[in-house]
């Protein structure tokens, strides 16, 4: 299929991009919270490159950026986040070389050498995809089920973050749990991430942790997360 513009405007842009806006934050200076998100999940699964991205009317602008230190902004048309905010679940290319995404211009893609592409979309309470959570890899690799959920979890976080953002709202322990605080479960995570982006996490039997257990770990943090900031955007 020839590459169309119009193939990448959801039926709802108009609406989206008033979503988007509500939010003002494209454009906006690093912020510790989001780098450290997207670092640790490069690191949980082991890929090079994880970004935090928000689709604009004519391109797609990174919040956070882990692995493409020169990418600030591309065209709308030259990235898969653009493919992403089209589906409410994760967006999979395993294989770009062997099963290219024809909806977007390959130029950027050929040019990084880019391969294996992930990406879940970061969606409002009202039910709009205004960017994506991405990983990335130069590799052919498989992507499991657990990991397009632990992958959801995480741009769930994101999002959180993002409505917390949006609101002003003070980031604050649990009742009773001083030390459960977001800072605290993103250091737990990013540590987390460190041992297993080694691939020599051992129990306390000294036998190798794989994977699985990594990710299972991370999704159970993850769940906490979210948790307690779901809990902060309502008191």
């Amino acid at each position: 299929m020839p590459f169309s513009p119009s193939s990448l405007i959801p039926s709802n842009e108009e609406d989206r991009l008033l979503a988007l806006s509500r939010y003002q934050v494209v454009g906006t200076a690093p912020e510790s919270l989001f780098d450290d998100l997207a670092a640790l999940t490069a690191k949980l699964f082991r890929a090079p490159i994880a970004l935090v991205s928000l689709v604009e009317e004519d391109s797609v602008w990174f919040k956070a950026n882990f692995g493409l230190p020169d990418a600030g902004r591309v065209h709308r048309s030259e990235s898969l986040c653009s493919v992403a905010v089209l589906h409410d679940e994760v967006t999979v290319f395993e294989s770009l070389s062997a099963n290219p995404c024809t909806l977007i211009e390959p130029t950027v893609q050929q040019a990084l050498r880019l391969e294996f592409y992930a990406g879940h979309p970061l969606q409002t309470a009202d039910g709009f995809n205004i960017g994506s959570l991405c990983v990335i890899d130069h590799q052919v690799r498989d992507f499991s089920a657990d990991e397009q959920e632990l992958l959801r979890q995480l741009a769930t976080t994101v999002m959180l973050l993002l409505e917390l953002r949006r609101v002003g709202a003070t980031l604050l322990a649990v009742a009773g749990q001083p030390y459960l605080t977001v800072p605290s479960l993103v250091h737990s995570l990013t540590m987390l991430a460190e041992i297993g982006s080694t691939g020599a996490a051992v129990d306390v039997a000294g036998n190798p942790v794989d994977t699985l257990a990594i990710h299972h770990e991370a999704s159970q943090l993850t769940a906490l997360l979210n948790g307690l900031l779901t809990e902060t955007l309502v008191q």
